[in-house]
């Protein structure tokens, strides 16, 4: 039987049953919408819409923040990424969770205080309005380039499964993503991820399980991988230009998990959508626990895929196209016979990006409508007026994600083009905020100049590099997979001279022809680009030019731990314009 045919009979199984459990998810998500929009209408204020009324429970805004940070790519890149490149990406939930600490310690005390629609009002107050609109333009760019890899996955998936064309499954995503995110605001969001996130977490953990029993339990799992050198964990290697080792996956994922959880406006709007600061922290706890979990599963389910796949590599034998449909095709491979099984696993799927999309059109539509429309519109602006805008921001970006969908599929694999996409923004992001609560000295000029050379520097490297990947003269091998296995049908229509493929050994290397060594660096490392390059502009500009005097900083815009530096006493302007002096509480924090 060739790849086309095993393709035809596979797509056969997804039946009326399985439909019927997909469609059900998204009926359910949409009658969410419906409810808060309709039945269950609040007042009609921005502050109901974009933080529901702060007032939401510790729980389903932890399951949100959890289903808006594991997309389908978590659900079919992980899998994928350590099946033909090894177990070294498992680092990447101990940075999840060192970025959760570095929130809780750092920048959590000083954003809760904020209490704003938009957390770069953080950023006007601590420089000026020009920093504001940089930084949220910043996170519409970022977005733009994210949300459509997160549609594209599940797509994929689709298509892979069922035979659905990817222009036809991407407008739907999308068109009931943007029903229930437009009718009932956050709350919908909310409660349409925390449903998500039981879809996703059902899927992952009921077929790891069935396909740990059909490779014959976990040490048979652990023994094919230890011999296929699929068990990485400490590759040392110093080497930037090395795609995964253990100093690329943890500091470059630190980078994006700080950026992530703690100035990420999405967690951010959900951070204080609860009444307490203690409720706040609690919540960024239970989504550390939820990431480790789902990632953990994600991950042993590429060892999964492995020891059934070790000797007919389904990608090299032109079954499936791209690497990132061999989890579907597993799906559909092992649990063919549980009728529902297949339907839940595409539920799960798509759960991540309707989840994913919502959280993120949600909060970039307020947040330009706080950053850049409302201080162009009246004072006297009535909230019903204000709401119509942030939806209409939302359909508006929605389209434009849609149209982009079609574009990222000519890029890299999906976990490296989407740490790449978000590499170019996050480092920069991160820079400003970080730099505005670390460093009381820098003003806003320096903070402006660190920004652009950040922002500069990573989107050539970035786009230099999928250039290169789009081009196929960059190239990732992985390590070694074989055809030996397969069946004489799907190997008699192979015109290869060798049944293996890839490279043995510790790592993997990078395969260039004549690409500049400054787009081989590796895909993590460029959140880390933009990061450092912001902080040694601005340094060298505090130093050279210019200083900010400590007495004009708010103690409240600075890390606890750094506001030792300022002035015990700050100037305050009395009728006449002469400065006066008081004391002020070097550490308040608002913890009721």
């Amino acid at each position: 039987m060739g790849g086309t045919e095993w393709n035809q009979l596979v797509q056969m199984d997804f039946n009326w049953f399985e439909y019927s459990v997909f469609w059900g998810m998204i009926a359910a998500s949409a009658a969410i919408g419906i409810y808060f929009g309709f039945c269950k209408k609040a007042d009609n204020t921005v502050s109901e819409y974009m933080l529901g009324g702060k007032k939401m429970p510790v729980v389903p805004v932890a399951l949100s923040l959890i289903a808006g940070f594991v997309s389908g790519i978590t659900l079919l890149g992980y899998p994928a990424e350590v099946y033909l490149y090894g177990t070294q990406m498992i680092l990447n939930m101990v940075a999840a969770c060192i970025g959760a600490l570095i929130n809780l310690v750092f920048y959590l005390p000083v954003l809760y205080n904020l209490q704003s629609p938009s957390i770069y009002e953080y950023l006007e107050l601590r420089f000026n309005k020009t920093v504001r609109k940089i930084g949220s333009g910043v996170f519409a760019l970022s977005l733009l380039t994210y949300i459509p890899v997160v549609i594209y996955v599940p797509s994929l998936a689709f298509n892979q499964v069922t035979g659905v064309p990817m222009e036809i499954l991407a407008p739907i995503i999308c068109s009931v993503c943007l029903f229930y995110t437009v009718l009932g605001g956050l709350k919908a969001v909310v409660y349409s991820d925390a449903l998500q996130a039981f879809f996703t977490m059902a899927a992952c953990f009921i077929v790891c399980l069935l396909g740990v029993n059909s490779a014959g339990g976990f040490a048979k799992v652990w023994d094919v991988n230890v011999k296929g050198e699929r068990i990485e964990f400490f590759n040392m290697n110093p080497d930037p230009f090395q795609r995964n080792t253990f100093w690329t996956v943890l500091l470059g994922s630190i980078v994006n998990w700080t950026g992530m959880i703690a100035i990420h406006p999405a967690s951010y709007q959900r951070f204080i959508s609860v009444p307490t600061y203690t409720m706040a922290q609690i919540i960024s706890v239970i989504m550390c626990v939820g990431l480790v979990l789902i990632k953990s599963v994600s991950l042993y389910t590429g060892l999964v895929i492995y020891a059934r796949y070790k000797d007919c590599d389904p990608v090299q034998a032109k079954v499936v196209d791209k690497l990132g449909q061999i989890f579907p095709y597993y799906v559909m491979d092992v649990a063919h016979d549980y009728p529902g099984l297949t339907g839940l696993f595409l539920s799960g799927v798509v759960s991540t990006a309707l989840s994913t999309m919502s959280t993120c059109l949600n909060t970039i539509a307020g947040t330009l409508f706080e950053d850049f429309v409302r201080p162009r519109l009246s004072k006297n602006i009535k909230d019903e007026q204000a709401n119509r805008i942030i939806k209409l921001n939302v359909i508006i970006l929605g389209a434009i994600c849609t149209a982009l969908v079609f574009v990222v599929q000519y890029l890299g694999t999906i976990l490296q083009l989407a740490f790449s996409l978000v590499g170019i923004t996050k480092g920069t992001t991160l820079f400003i905020f970080t730099a505005g609560m670390a460093m009381p000295w820098l003003k806003s000029r320096g903070v402006l100049l660190g920004a652009l050379a950040s922002i500069s520097v990573t989107s050539f490297v970035t786009i230099g590099a999928q250039l290169a990947i789009a081009n196929k003269m960059l190239r990732f091998p992985g390590k070694v997979t074989s055809i030996a296995g397969c069946h004489p049908n799907i190997t008699a229509s192979l015109n290869y001279n060798t049944t293996t493929f890839g490279y043995p050994g510790v790592g993997t290397p990078v395969i260039n022809d004549g690409v500049p060594l400054i787009f081989q660096i590796s895909y993590l490392y460029y959140a880390v680009i933009g990061l450092v390059t912001g902080f040694v502009v601005a340094i060298l500009y505090t130093i050279f030019w210019d200083r900010e005097d400590l007495e004009n900083i708010d103690p409240k815009l600075i890390f606890p731990q750094m506001r030792w530096v300022l002035p015990k006493t700050r100037p305050v302007k009395d009728q006449n314009g002469k400065k006066i002096y008081n004391l002020v509480p070097m550490n308040e924090t608002q913890k009721s």
